[in-house]
């Protein structure tokens, strides 16, 4: 289906009003300082973003919280590694704006500290390693998916 450039405006407002009244209803409940020493990155294959384990997210039982931060990661992924990935949630522009609002309502959360919001070359590097890695496990997946007689296993 081709949506109109005002069609996506549209959608792109009432996503963005959507996460804004998550934020509200989840405003400061996000870790504020870590309780792990050396917090080890996670990739988020849908956004192509990474997140520390100490940050909180993964312990999010809200859909639309965690949604809304998909779009908090990729953009932050972005500002560590200079390079935007290849996920899902790679509209750039709408990224960062999401990113700037979940700001005003998580402003001390650890997640937003400086040292994990600026590019850093070490970072960036393993970054791009993991991508590499995630592409490679993602094709090979869709290449056993493509060897599957699935005409057949709907049958039986």
């Amino acid at each position: 289906m081709i949506y109109s450039i005002l069609e996506k405006l549209a959608l792109y407002i009432i996503v963005q009003q959507k996460y804004i009244w998550t934020f509200i209803q989840y405003r400061d409940s996000l870790p504020k300082q870590s309780k792990i020493e050396n917090p080890k990155m996670e990739y988020e294959i849908l956004s192509g973003g990474f997140y520390f384990e100490d940050e909180g997210l993964r312990e999010i039982r809200s859909h639309d919280l965690v949604s809304a931060f998909k779009y908090v990661i990729c953009h932050r992924t972005t500002l560590i590694s200079g390079k935007s990935g290849k996920g899902y949630y790679t509209h750039s522009r709408f990224n960062k704006r999401i990113f700037n609002i979940a700001k005003r309502f998580f402003p001390n959360w650890i997640g937003f500290e400086e040292s994990r919001c600026t590019y850093n070359e070490e970072r960036a590097d393993r970054i791009a390693r993991v991508r590499k890695v995630a592409e490679w496990k993602m094709e090979r997946m869709f290449d056993e998916d493509d060897k599957i007689d699935w005409s057949r296993e709907t049958q039986e």
